[in-house]
């Protein structure tokens, strides 16, 4: 047996029972809350409409609804529309029912982060500070918070690279004929871009955000739904692979059989916890910037962010499924796929709408990655040199657009559970210690 088979044996069920173990983690705070995401479902309407504006504005806080986008443009990142394709091609068609669980459940714990973001947050000489490093050093140490601001900040800066590299890829990929831009000009003029909005703060990350996000719905979600419309006859079709998928056995990369629902579940959530970022942590990070003093109302209009991230994701993968790309051994995995399928039905237009959804998602996502990564970097200095943190993430993106994507994934899948673990199990504690954010959502 060579060491490289043992590597990834080990890796296959140590990933496989981590993401079993955050699905069961938000499976306890659905119930603990008595199904949260489904009884503020009024309230989020409710506050949709009125805009839900406070009062109380300065210069280093923003607009409820500004921290929503700002937390989306994080959360839809170019994983969002490739994560699903990669899942049902390593577990697959599925795989989507796993993105599907982890959308729904996972909502609960975006709940409870950004309720604890916003009554543990504090004000700081640059503005305020606030996310999962404020309440776990309240409810367990500052040790257990100052591990996650080093394991987040780490994994920002991961994400932001693979973005960066992904976004690099399309740039120069042979779709684009002659206007293939080489990768090290596009991570130059990406790092730089990066660097003069981050030097901005909060408010000119989230007015950027306020654009991009309704610009990459109206683009990618529009052009999925019309895929999906105009093949309504495959419908039966796709949902069909899907539960076929579940009762089939499926091998692991180590070779090793499996039930078909073990594969969709450990491809399906782990990605599906990557897309939608349930548990980890990181969308309390730009809510709690948000000028409101109702935890429940911000926690509520959180959850639209991961029922979105969910969304996008299933729609990328019924694509795949309806386009077949992604059994095509002649693809590489990845955003080529998604390229592959939109290519099918709108031909070069439908590369150029990739490529303009992949511009959109992945600068939105190393913004609010780059930021939720500047308050780990804060909570670690107290708020010192942070335009040092600035100047090296703009060269970390760099670095990341010209380098190897592997090496990016594989960092990611190890620091997240590294991340996520102990973060949601201080959402489980400050749940059924009956903390203010639970007492908020056991009363609506």
């Amino acid at each position: 047996m060579s060491i490289d088979f043992l590597i990834q044996s080990v890796a296959d069920y140590i990933l496989f029972a981590s993401c079993l173990f955050i699905l069961a983690c938000c499976v306890l705070l659905t119930f603990k809350t008595r199904f949260i995401q489904l009884r503020l479902l009024p309230t989020l309407f409710r506050l949709l409409r009125d805009g839900f504006r406070d009062k109380g504005e300065s210069s280093h806080t923003v607009p409820p609804l500004r921290a929503l986008v700002t937390a989306m443009s994080t959360t839809l990142g170019i994983g969002t529309i490739v994560a699903p394709t990669i899942a049902i091609s390593l577990g697959g068609p599925g795989a989507l029912l796993g993105f599907l669980l982890t959308a729904f459940f996972g909502s609960a714990a975006t709940y409870t982060e950004v309720s604890l973001s916003i009554q543990h947050r504090k004000k700081v000489e640059t503005g305020m500070m606030g996310g999962p490093m404020q309440y776990m050093q309240a409810i367990f140490s500052s040790w257990a918070a100052k591990w996650y601001a080093v394991g987040c900040l780490v994994l920002m800066v991961a994400w932001s690279g693979a973005n960066a590299n992904q976004l690099a890829a399309i740039l120069d990929s042979p779709i684009l004929g002659g206007y293939r831009t080489p990768t090290m000009i596009s991570g130059a003029i990406i790092a730089a871009c990066v660097l003069i909005v981050l030097l901005g703060g909060i408010k000119r990350v989230s007015s950027i955000s306020a654009k991009i996000v309704p610009a990459m719905f109206a683009l990618y979600i529009g052009s999925s739904l019309w895929i999906l419309i105009s093949n309504v006859d495959q419908w039966g079709h796709i949902f069909g692979m899907m539960f076929q998928s579940t009762l089939s056995p499926y091998a692991l990369a180590s070779g090793t059989l499996i039930g078909g629902i073990v594969s969709a579940l450990r491809w399906g959530i782990f990605k599906g916890i990557q897309a939608c970022e349930a548990g980890i942590g990181t969308q309390a990070i730009p809510h709690a910037m948000a000028e409101t003093k109702d935890p429940m109302a911000q926690g509520a209009l959180a959850m639209l962010s991961t029922y979105t991230a969910g969304f996008v994701a299933f729609l990328s993968g019924c694509v795949a499924l309806l386009t077949n790309t992604w059994q095509d051994p002649e693809l590489p995995l990845g955003i080529s796929m998604v390229a592959a399928s939109f290519q099918q039905h709108f031909s070069y237009f439908g590369v150029a709408i990739v490529v303009g959804s992949t511009l959109l998602f992945g600068f939105g996502t190393i913004l609010g990655n780059s930021f939720n990564g500047s308050q780990c970097f804060g909570f670690l200095t107290d708020n010192k040199k942070l335009r040092l943190y600035v100047v090296a993430t703009a060269a970390m993106t760099f670095i990341g657009a010209i380098a190897e994507v592997k090496t990016f994934w594989s960092v990611i899948d190890i620091v997240l559970a590294c991340v996520a673990i102990p973060h949601i199990t201080t959402l489980m504690v400050s749940v059924f210690r009956k903390t203010e954010a639970s007492e908020l959502a056991l009363r609506e």
